[in-house]
């Protein structure tokens, strides 16, 4: 497949993402598959990267649960509504997210959700990129392991472009630069499935 852009080098293409996306989403149902219709998880989907991510996961799990839109970093409680903060106390959540390095932004976005005491908290990653100084925080739910790359498409972006390319591509600052094999899809994280509240 031919890259829309010189600059731009085929990493993951759509039918992988889907893949990946739709074992994600099975994983998910297994866990779900144990709580109450009373237990009905929030979907959190953080915004701007993990939009397509969080619901493409959403239409896949095929469950009336609520979702809520959050920031990757800044202060919360300014951009969640009230309304939408109250859906979040005391339920079980999937935090939704495209891409995960540091782990910095996520970590804050775990402190602030504990504030509203939910039953869990569980992460969903579509790509993780292993890098140094990692906050160690366990992914339940993970798509790709990926190289430390500038990566665009699939909700990703580069100054705002490019968040709309189906596939995913590695951005080169040049083009003579060799290029990484697809990655091989991760395993699920041990000890992943979802307890009910108060065991």
């Amino acid at each position: 497949m031919t890259a829309p852009f010189d600059h731009l080098t085929l990493l993951i293409d759509a039918s992988h993402l889907k893949q990946a996306v739709k074992a994600i989403a099975q994983h998910i149902l297994a866990d779900l598959a144990d709580l109450a219709a009373t237990e009905e998880p929030v979907l959190v989907v953080v915004l701007k990267g993990g939009a397509l991510f969080g619901l493409d996961l959403l239409r896949l799990i095929q469950r009336s649960m609520p979702v809520i839109f959050v920031p990757r970093t800044g202060q919360f409680n300014l951009h969640v509504t009230p309304a939408d903060q109250a859906l979040l106390r005391g339920r079980h959540l999937i935090v939704a997210d495209a891409l995960m390095d540091s782990g910095n932004s996520v970590t804050l976005l775990y402190e602030w959700l504990e504030t509203l005491q939910p039953a869990s908290i569980r992460l969903a990653v579509l790509l993780h990129k292993t890098v140094g100084h990692a906050d160690p925080l366990v992914i339940h739910y993970l798509g790709y392991e990926v190289p430390d790359v500038r990566l665009v498409g699939y909700g990703l972006d580069e100054d705002e472009q490019f968040r709309g390319l189906p596939d995913l591509y590695a951005w080169w600052p040049k083009p003579e630069e060799p290029t990484h094999p697809l990655p091989v899809p991760a395993r699920r994280a041990k000890g992943s499935r979802a307890k009910k509240k108060g065991t």
